[in-house]
């Protein structure tokens, strides 16, 4: 699959005959390797001519060999745009500035809410940091006691005791209520007698 360099150049260095020329210009028809779309083209121009030809030619063969009948450049240049392409100043109307201003001070009102939560919050750090050495002056007991009405104040280091979830019963395994459903407890043995 992958040419080695020997291989690459080799193709970029065709010797086009007559007919090799005829075949690129049958390949060409239709297709202008120049414009937007240019290397599309040229994929489809390789493609055609290595189908006419039967081996396979690089689409920089094709490349340069144009390049010396055409000034690709000049072509290429030339060559309008399927699409407007004209660039104008763009504002939106005035309808508009009232929401906007309206949306940078909610953005500023939240972004001073945030800062004012993370100053008011002390940090895991500060309190393991409080709690492992109490400020000088005070007691153990009351350095802990300020950094626990902290931890108290903070909703953010709140922890809720959610109860869990009973396990999920599954079929075949034992019962976890005192009274069993008829899905885990076994069918009564009905022993059958044989008259002989």
């Amino acid at each position: 699959m992958t040419m080695s360099i020997k291989e690459k150049s080799e193709s970029e260095e065709i010797e086009w005959s007559p007919e090799d020329e005829i075949q690129l210009f049958f390949a060409l028809d239709g297709l202008k390797p120049v414009g937007i779309n240019k290397y599309f083209f040229m994929a489809c121009i390789a493609d055609r001519l290595s189908k006419a030809l039967n081996r396979e030619v690089s689409t920089e063969a094709i490349w340069s060999h144009l390049k010396t009948m055409y000034n690709l450049d000049a072509l290429d240049e030339l060559e309008p745009l399927p699409f407007p392409n004209e660039q104008k100043e763009f504002s939106l109307p005035d309808e508009f500035s009232t929401l906007i201003s309206k949306k940078r001070q909610d953005i500023e009102e939240i972004i001073l809410q945030e800062a004012t939560k993370k100053l008011e919050t002390p940090t895991k750090a500060e309190v393991a940091k409080a709690v492992a050495k109490p400020p000088t002056g005070t007691s153990q007991s009351s350095g802990t006691s300020k950094v626990q009405s902290q931890s108290r104040e903070s909703p953010a280091e709140k922890k809720v005791d959610v109860p869990k979830r009973a396990p999920k019963r599954t079929r075949g395994s034992a019962s976890l209520e005192s009274n069993s459903s008829p899905s885990t407890t076994p069918p009564p043995v009905v022993s059958k007698r044989r008259r002989i």
